[in-house]
């Protein structure tokens, strides 16, 4: 049986919850007279490690949230005000309503067999009437009822506890209304707070000797989960508790695919257009370059584009149980499987979700799920709806890649430190990335550069510029986002304009990037004005009082 879902969340459910769910295209940037204000910022909700503070008592309260730039791929916390009523019976406004539905929460909900493992692992785990439950980042709240589900089950009502902290405002007001709507208010006990602002003898009567929790991002460690287990294991829990997950592990495999590729060789995709634009100028192939992480994709649907060059290999393995090093570093020896060139290692993680290694969930891709690999452990339901909030992750092999042939045996660096997981293969033909960039190299997401090499793409913009800037006189002109292209486009077509890039992301770092890109694309530094702030806050007096034209 399965307990019902908010109202709000239960009337954004889509009809068919296995649909592949797109994320909104990229956008390419725009030169307008009057720039809009940007999209609203992407709100990551940071499951029990968000930050919220409260600035004064007279004051409504204003929290910070996590915005993601789309363009660089870089973090920046802003203040937002949020509503101080703690009346559980009241319906949040509309906008948090629809922000709640439209994040990963409801495609969470929607994961049957994320919740049928959590739901099989937590009856198992919770067996003792005066077991003291804790949920660290409870959200939905789902996994909180489920665990007072379990404890009333062994008779334990009364006896144990199961306490919960959700530090997102919003959320933990939406929580309340689902335990209310599931006649729990009385069973769990829920705090709006970061786990480690909980004290044993203040919020918990007790240490609490059942960890539940589910703060794991795509590549397992981005939303937290060493910081907040070194510090339960510190502060909040009995030696040798039980946990669901009980353990974690990740592994990896080489993969070639030249449509992989094209996210991160900007400069043969630009030598195949031929446009005149160089973002990458001969002698600086490597001034732009993806971002040395992880990267989250969907790699199913590009299962006939990836040629795999090795069988799945461990990675790190993570025990729940016991407190987590910091950082870890482990040398794997592979044994290629092919001919080929190593372009990407991609990756995935493993949930054993019971002591007993009975119960387990997968994020591997469908090629690995449906494999008859005999070293990887078997999930109970294989066939998984499509979701986004759980995606594959890549990570792109320096250089040019790295040249392999069959059975030959490569050797793999992985490194860890409290939110990520690194590579780099140690192979004399694979170009190690130098950590000691010039100030002039940009790093972007893989999207960003794929859409930078697109042939079709800069030549419908490259028309529409032209058609934009003809027949007109010297003028100012705007580009209102991080658009390297567009900035490059407008200065090398019209020589005489003035070319306003508001970079609010790249900033100074883009502004030293076009100085060293400048010969290549025929124009001077002297008609671009890097402003480094977003279009809405824009002035007259940034424009020095001139018209803008595009």
């Amino acid at each position: 049986q399965s307990l019902p879902a908010a109202a709000e969340l239960a009337a954004a459910r889509p009809q068919n919850p296995s649909r592949r769910r797109r994320s909104p295209p990229f956008m390419p940037g725009c030169l307008a007279g009057l720039a809009p204000p940007p999209p609203a910022a992407l709100h990551l909700l940071l499951r029990g490690r968000g930050r919220r503070m409260a600035f004064s008592a007279a004051a409504p309260s204003r929290a910070f949230q996590l915005r993601l730039n789309p363009l660089t791929g870089d973090s920046e916390w802003l203040v937002v005000d949020e509503a101080e009523g703690e009346d559980v019976g009241a319906a949040p406004p509309q906008t948090q309503r629809q922000l709640l539905a439209a994040t990963s929460y409801l495609d969470m909900l929607n994961d049957a067999a994320r919740n049928r493992a959590y739901r099989r692992a937590i009856d198992a785990a919770v067996s003792d009437p005066s077991a003291r439950v804790l949920d660290i980042g409870a959200g939905t709240g789902l996994l909180s009822m489920m665990s007072a589900r379990a404890l009333e089950a062994v008779g334990g009502e009364g006896r144990g506890s199961v306490s919960a902290c959700e530090s997102y405002l919003p959320m933990g007001k939406l929580t309340r209304r689902v335990l209310r709507a599931n006649g729990m208010e009385n069973k769990v006990k829920l705090f709006h707070k970061r786990s480690d602002e909980l004290e044993v003898g203040v919020e918990l009567d007790s240490p609490a000797d059942v960890l539940v929790s589910e703060i794991l991002d795509s590549e397992l460690l981005g939303e937290g989960l060493i910081p907040t287990l070194q510090q339960a294991h510190d502060s909040l829990l009995v030696k040798n508790p039980k946990t669901v997950p009980y353990r974690a592990t990740t592994y990896g495999q080489l993969v070639e695919s030249p449509f992989l590729w094209k996210m991160h060789d900007l400069h043969s995709n630009e030598a195949n257009a031929a446009d005149g634009v160089w973002l990458t100028p001969d002698g600086m192939e490597n001034i732009v370059s993806v971002k040395l992480q992880q990267h989250a994709m969907q790699c199913d649907p590009l299962e006939d584009e990836i040629r795999l060059l090795s069988e799945p290999f461990k990675v790190f393995e993570f025990d729940f149980s016991e407190r987590p090093e910091s950082q870890r570093e482990n040398k794997i020896t592979i044994k290629t499987t092919g001919d080929g060139c190593v372009h990407a290692i991609i990756s995935w993680w493993v949930l054993q979700l019971d002591s007993a290694g009975s119960i387990f969930y997968s994020t591997a891709p469908k090629w690995v799920r449906q494999s008859s690999i005999k070293d990887l452990p078997r999930c109970a339901d294989d066939t998984k709806d499509w979701c986004d909030h759980w995606k594959h992750c890549v990570w792109f092999t320096q250089g040019r890649g790295a040249p392999v042939m069959k059975d030959q045996t490569l050797s793999l660096r992985a490194s860890h430190n409290l939110t990520s997981i690194s590579y780099q293969l140690l192979n004399p033909n694979d170009e190690a990335c130098n950590g000691n960039l010039k100030a002039d190299h940009l790093t972007l997401l893989p999207e960003r550069i794929a859409l930078y090499g697109d042939i079709y793409w800069r030549s419908a913009l490259i028309t529409a510029i032209k058609n934009a800037l003809s027949d007109r006189s010297p003028q100012t002109c705007i580009v209102a986002d991080d658009s390297i292209f567009l900035a490059l486009l407008v200065s090398s077509l019209s020589p005489s304009s003035k070319v306003i890039a508001m970079f609010p992301g790249l900033r100074d770092k883009g502004a030293t990037y076009l100085q060293a890109v400048a010969k290549a694309n025929n124009f001077s530094m002297d008609q671009i004005q890097v402003i480094g702030k977003r279009a809405a806050s824009l002035s007259t007096d940034d424009l020095e009082h001139k018209k803008v034209c595009c």
